[in-house]
């Protein structure tokens, strides 16, 4: 494999971070070369936030090139919408679906735009590939919503195409979070595996 490049974006606080360095270690452990780089927001009014995997063979920059990345992460609705040009045609977006509405909105000077809009734009306008579900739900279900990432991490693993064994994933969430978070990580990723399957009719 040439190269596989991931756009994984959200607000501050959401784990968009520490999610990247996950796939990253677990690229690394499947032999595979990584480069990752990052843009942070301003994490403290829920800032935009997004990080670049890339692993393969042949990778030589840390950013991905718009139109070649091959799927989005979103934690958030909008954010997906924000980088979408970064995704290739046929790409996939799985995105938690639960909103975090920016102040501007709460004020009433911007709209906020519904899920089936978004939806739309990315299936239609940019011929991409949607997987959409309420990962912050399935978070609070496993234990807490702090681990919606791993809801998010569990639900890629699944898509076509993804390269990384889902194990390889599971045994780096294993070695990356404090020894009293484990279990609840694996419940929460177990769930996202889960609802990507129901999705995609697997």
């Amino acid at each position: 494999m040439k190269e596989y490049n991931i756009v994984i974006t959200g607000v501050g606080g959401q784990g968009v971070l520490t999610a990247a360095n996950i796939l990253g270690w677990a690229a690394l452990r499947a032999g595979y070369k990584v480069r990752m780089g990052e843009v942070h927001g301003m994490s403290q009014r829920f800032g935009s936030v997004v990080s670049y995997v890339r692993f393969g063979e042949e990778v030589y920059g840390s950013m991905v090139p718009e139109g070649k990345g091959d799927v989005i992460l979103a934690f958030e609705p909008v954010e997906a919408l924000r980088y979408i040009n970064y995704l290739k045609e046929g790409g996939m977006v799985v995105v938690n679906t639960k909103p975090i509405v920016p102040v501007q909105v709460s004020m009433g000077k911007a709209r906020y735009p519904t899920l089936e809009e978004i939806r739309r734009i990315v299936e239609e306008d940019f011929k991409a590939k949607w997987i959409g579900f309420n990962a912050e739900e399935l978070a609070i279900k496993a234990g807490h919503v702090v681990t919606t990432n791993t809801v998010l991490i569990g639900a890629l693993t699944q898509i076509p195409e993804f390269p990384l064994d889902a194990e390889h994933v599971r045994d780096v969430i294993r070695l990356s979070v404090p020894p009293q978070a484990v279990e609840m990580n694996m419940k929460a990723f177990d769930l996202g595996v889960q609802a990507a399957k129901e999705i995609l009719g697997l």
